[in-house]
């Protein structure tokens, strides 16, 4: 699979013949998804398939996901896939159900460093869940213009007993799969705010976009190619190691805590960074030739202080 094309054709021969025939009935959407929406129960299979397949396609680079989290990280992009194709079926015209909006709308997400912040695609799931969307114009929240398709309803006249706006996620789909998906965000946040659990749960889903680089962020992007760096500094010191390189007891500690701390993804991506450098020349200026017997050796070799 090279092309967005392809991730298609393989998503499309993974589905049942009933799912794929929703997919292409939608006639009016390029590589498109079912329209109008097709349940709950429909929506997890074909949200599942395509994480399947995304997952595949684009295998997480060692690093970037902590093991504790892999299990949380793989439930939330099947989760927010599944919300996805609820919102984009259920609110958007018929065209739009399709693989380019739905990475639209997933590259809407973001990390934020406190519990208060919102990025732009938690407020696109809260104009279903509150009625209300904000206006730069006005200067604060205004009625969202959202109609359901299935009842023609909007959110912003449906009103509870205590007057506050929207669909419950006992009332909509949409709403449903995303607070299933804010409680695995928000338990892992809980657990380390430092780690961009956003950017490793919609990873996968870049490989849907026409341009990566506006999938993600600029400090998003950064996370991803220091996990990079870090694998390839950690197969460097195991193809030194294998080949009896001379790594005193110390330089291996010392290697060994730095490269673990470069893999931590509960520290800050700039905090990381810093040490990069630290290793390769400890990787690299560590190495002694096993014959060697000069008692200078390894002097002005860095160490952390």
């Amino acid at each position: 699979m090279k092309n967005e094309d392809n991730i298609y054709e393989v998503f499309l021969n993974t589905l049942d013949e009933d799912l794929r025939g929703m997919c292409e009935k939608n006639v009016k959407a390029e590589k498109p998804f079912p329209y109008p929406y097709c349940g709950e129960e429909n929506v997890e299979r074909l949200a599942k398939a395509l994480v399947g397949v995304l997952e595949k396609h684009s295998p997480d680079i060692p690093g970037l996901v902590p093991e504790q989290y892999r299990d949380d990280v793989h439930e939330a992009r099947e989760l927010l896939a599944a919300a996805a194709l609820a919102l984009l079926s259920l609110y958007f015209p018929q065209r739009d159900n399709c693989m380019r909006c739905m990475a639209i709308l997933i590259s809407l997400f973001r990390h934020g460093s406190n519990p208060r912040f919102k990025s732009s695609g938690v407020l696109m799931f809260e104009q279903v869940s509150t009625g209300m969307k904000y206006s730069s114009e006005k200067g604060g929240r205004i009625p969202s213009r959202f109609v359901r398709s299935i009842d023609y309803k909007r959110p912003s006249d449906h009103v509870h007993r205590d007057g506050s706006h929207g669909f419950t996620a006992d009332e909509d789909d949409a709403v449903m799969f995303f607070e299933r998906y804010r409680v695995i965000q928000q338990r892992v946040f809980d657990a380390s705010s430092r780690f961009n659990f956003e950017l490793c749960v919609k990873r996968p889903f870049e490989a849907l976009s026409d341009n990566r680089q506006n999938f993600y962020y600029r400090e998003e992007k950064m996370e991803t190619d220091l996990a990079t760096k870090v694998q390839r500094l950690r197969d460097r010191y195991t193809l030194n190691y294998a080949q009896a390189k001379g790594y005193d007891l110390l330089d291996k500690l010392m290697i060994e805590s730095l490269l673990a701390y470069l893999r931590d993804g509960t520290v800050s991506t700039v905090a990381r960074e810093s040490y990069v450098a630290q290793a390769e020349r400890l990787i690299d200026g560590a190495v002694k030739l096993p014959c060697a017997t000069s008692p200078k050796e390894g002097e002005g070799i860095d160490r952390i202080s």
